[in-house]
């Protein structure tokens, strides 16, 4: 099966291990992954703040490149660019001269609704289907027994009406997930609060204190590692993980995050480096190691 695939920015650099894990699960299922040609930056939710047209606009490019590439289902696997590109179809074809208004913006017009945006998440669930992971996933693998709990952030289910991806206040699917790799999936309180990755930049205290209750939860709850679908809430709950910790007076502990790719991977019998496990901020090593024993 071959659908689109939408990097955005972060995937080639930031996050470069969230995208070769995808590639590395995705080919394990049979999913052949089309990176759209000359694709440009979503503007995430940056853009669309100072001038909405124009985000709209470069978040329309992309799916105009799609539907000229023939492209009928796109994924992506960052959360913020899978709503800009839903929500910006969403709008075009409800309003035909608000989509009048972006496509006078393009080289190349978009017809509305000829491109159906998914989250990967969603195409996991919606195209490939649990049953057929579950026929992927092999006995002793590293996270057998091991227990984790699903962070899903703002924008995988959020608006519930424009994305349609599970219930926006408790999504179960990555929960179901990290069950069938033979891992335990804990309830976590914390599984779609903001961690406010954003805005690191300008708030970080802030965002070391949603990020830091976030973490000392999932400690709290029993987890030994954190799963999570998006770079940004990554680069906030693993790579600011110590200075979170401290901010809300957690103590000193560290707990691996790992994205929902990866889990699958390991899962699937995926070795370590192909997954770019060795690229996380905290390292797995010691949970995996462990889980052999």
């Amino acid at each position: 099966m071959k659908i689109g695939y939408y990097p955005g920015c972060s995937l080639h650099k930031l996050a470069k291990e969230y995208d070769r894990s995808v590639h590395k699960v995705a080919e394990k299922l049979g999913l052949e992954l089309e990176e759209l040609k000359d694709w440009n930056c979503c503007g995430a939710m940056e853009v669309i703040s100072v001038n909405p047209l124009a985000g709209k606009g470069i978040v329309a490019r992309n799916l105009a490149i799609a539907e000229k590439q023939n492209i009928k289902l796109l994924a992506a696997v960052c959360p913020a660019c899978s709503f800009q590109l839903i929500s910006t179809n969403y709008k075009m074809a409800q309003n035909k001269i608000h989509a009048d208004e972006i496509n006078a913006l393009l080289d190349d017009p978009y017809t509305p609704n000829s491109v159906k945006s998914m989250h990967f998440l969603q195409v996991l669930r919606d195209e490939i289907g649990i049953e057929k992971i579950q026929e992927k996933i092999v006995p002793g693998n590293p996270l057998e027994g091991k227990k984790g709990v699903a962070y899903y952030g703002c924008f995988c289910t959020r608006p519930g009406d424009i994305i349609q991806f599970e219930d926006p206040d408790n999504p179960t699917f990555m929960d179901e997930l990290i069950d069938i790799v033979g891992a335990k999936s804990l309830y976590f309180p914390m599984k779609t609060k903001c961690c406010g990755a954003t805005q690191l930049l300008v708030a970080k205290p802030t965002v070391e204190t949603l990020t830091g209750n976030i973490i000392v939860n999932a400690r709290d709850v029993g987890a030994e590692f954190i799963v999570v679908a998006c770079q940004m809430c990554a680069l906030a709950i693993d790579g600011q993980q110590k200075q979170s910790i401290k901010r809300v007076k957690g103590g000193k502990f560290k707990i691996p995050v790992l994205y929902i790719s990866q889990v699958l991977g390991l899962g699937m019998g995926l070795d370590y480096k192909s997954l770019g496990l060795n690229s996380n901020y905290v390292s797995p090593k010691k949970l995996l190691q462990k889980a052999k024993t």
